[in-house]
């Protein structure tokens, strides 16, 4: 009568015990690998001498950027620029372009964030000399002919030089605002030869 306790009880306990085995592996496993919600920030493609551009409805350019290393990122969306180059045009020609050391793009390309030795550079329009903005750090957005920073910025034209912090330039009307801690020294055309 034991024995045949002991005949039935064995396959029971070969059960529990492949069932106990089972739920041991299952928690080794899991504690393995990593959780799906940690993402590695790896390029999914890179493009050298990399150009893109905009164009409106009638099928002119209205801007150009330029890279000389693009490389995107699938786990945010993101595309990160080397040695950018923006250009933006109007019905008359080329009038603002803005360089830098790096850049970001936007997942859905509406900005463009400068970053590391900025120049932005506005050309000479009817009674106004060239304007040149140095900076840190510029956010663009092109299709808003927008441009804004809260970094130190330096500003240049051939009659002046003003030190600023932070400032917000619209250049499609030309205005350019400075937000705080305003330096201007103003010098005549001759005395900068």
């Amino acid at each position: 009568m034991l024995s045949d306790r002991l005949a039935l009880a064995f396959p029971v306990f070969v059960v529990l015990l492949l069932t106990a085995l089972s739920f041991w592996l299952e928690a080794v496993v899991q504690k393995a690998s990593p959780p799906d919600t940690v993402r590695r920030h790896d390029p999914d493609f890179i493009v050298d001498n990399f150009v893109a551009r905009q164009t409106g409805a009638d099928g002119l350019v209205l801007h150009t950027l330029r890279a000389r290393r693009m490389t995107h990122y699938l786990d945010d969306d993101s595309s990160h620029l080397e040695e950018p180059r923006l250009a933006h045009f109007t019905t008359k020609g080329l009038e603002v372009t803005a360089r830098s050391d790096n850049a970001r793009l936007s997942s859905d390309g509406a900005t463009i964030e400068l970053t590391g030795n900025v120049r932005l550079t506005r050309a000479p329009v009817a009674n106004q000399s060239e304007l040149v903005l140095l900076t840190e750090s510029l956010v663009v957005t092109p299709d808003r002919h927008f441009a804004r920073t809260d970094q130190p910025v330096v500003i240049r034209n051939a009659t002046s030089r003003t030190d600023a912090v932070g400032l917000e330039f619209d250049y499609n009307t030309r205005q350019l605002e400075l937000l705080r801690d305003v330096r201007t020294t103003w010098q005549s055309p001759s005395a900068r030869r």
